[in-house]
């Protein structure tokens, strides 16, 4: 299972472009992000991969676990 609980993501210390995103996905499920430009699914996923880093974002509040784990820091 997959879960994000509240989380809020910051590029270069400044830039805030995820604030409150939550969302569950149960073993054996498929959950798709939709939006227009701009609002945050690359994001999103990013964060879940861990890969924020390459252009200098974070998550900065809420967690991300996977089976239960933290994997957001």
């Amino acid at each position: 299972m997959l879960r994000l609980n509240n989380i809020e993501v910051i590029y270069s210390d400044v830039i805030l472009v995820l604030k409150g995103v939550s969302l569950e996905v149960a073993e054996g499920k498929m959950v798709a992000l939709l939006g227009a430009n701009g609002t945050g699914k690359t994001s999103t996923l990013k964060a879940i991969f861990g890969v924020l880093h390459t252009e200098i974002g974070k998550v900065t509040d809420g967690s991300i676990e996977f089976y239960g784990q933290r994997i957001d820091r």
